[in-house]
């Protein structure tokens, strides 16, 4: 399903993250995006936590890191977003919602709103950030992903903690996996995009996956799907060029024949004239 958007391979190499970086240069201080290497070993270290910090913190690293998720759509995730049937996590217009973050911005609304109640205000809690983060998000991309969505609504219903315990779990994978650089989950959020944009995701369907209102953000990731494409045809071409040049060097079975054939002919003509 939606599988034309995006190919998931976890051994592509590290260049994206760096072509990332690069592209970026002009922003004083740009999120740290993590390379395949480092990815893998925050995934590593999730594995060491205790129960049950371990899932949740697999959970969120893989949320964050390849589906592209913020803090709010993971601490406000329930296992009925997820559509097995057509292998999709749509994060709904609104949620209602009673965690203290929200009441707090509940009790905000009502202080500039005599006419709001607390209640009103909570109703209307919880929703994605903009029009655009209401979305489907794909989630066959990877066994390793399905698995671990399977694994965590099997024992949660939705994301048993808070948003602050959504950044704990990412600081305690990333101090057991000893990772150079502050890892927080919107960092990981961008390390989902220049993934994708990596693997050739143009910045239309990318602005979908990750839920940008705005398709000047996604046309940032360009430079990176422009070089994957670049080293695509690199590949493609040096790989047509070896197989052109073994064709014409290798003697065709018909031609071998014909040499012999005709070897054959003139060995018999030369015993014919010694006679």
């Amino acid at each position: 399903m939606l599988s034309w958007w995006i190919t998931d391979n976890d051994h592509q190499p590290n260049e994206w993250a760096e072509q990332h970086r690069q592209s970026l240069t002009t922003r004083p201080t740009h999120e740290y995006v993590l390379t395949d290497r480092e990815f893998e070993l925050l995934l590593e270290a999730c594995s060491s936590l205790p129960e049950p910090r371990d899932l949740q913190a697999r959970f969120v690293c893989l949320a964050a890191g390849r589906l592209g998720l913020r803090t709010g759509e993971i601490a406000h995730f329930r296992a009925d977003w997820l559509d097995w049937d057509r292998m999709l996590l749509r994060i709904t217009q609104h949620e209602p919602c009673e965690c203290g973050y929200y009441r707090r911005q509940a009790s905000q609304e009502t202080t500039h709103n005599d006419q709001l109640s607390q209640e009103e205000a909570m109703e209307r809690r919880w929703h994605p950030k903009t029009a655009a983060s209401a979305r489907s998000v794909p989630v066959d991309l990877s066994l390793r992903l399905e698995l671990c969505l399977e694994r965590f609504t099997e024992q949660y219903e939705a994301f048993p903690r808070s948003r602050t315990a959504v950044n704990r779990r990412v600081n305690e994978a990333a101090e057991a996996a000893d990772i150079d650089g502050r890892i927080y989950p919107h960092c990981l959020r961008v390390t989902a995009a220049s993934y994708h944009a990596y693997q050739g995701v143009a910045p239309v369907p990318l602005q979908a996956l990750i839920g940008w209102s705005d398709l000047a953000t996604p046309q940032k990731y360009t430079p990176v799907s422009r070089r994957a494409t670049a080293d695509a045809l690199r590949q493609s071409i040096t790989g047509k060029r070896i197989e052109i040049a073994v064709t014409f060097c290798r003697p065709t079975p018909d031609r071998s024949e014909m040499l012999f054939e005709g070897y054959a002919r003139w060995r018999a003509r030369m015993q014919h004239v010694a006679h």
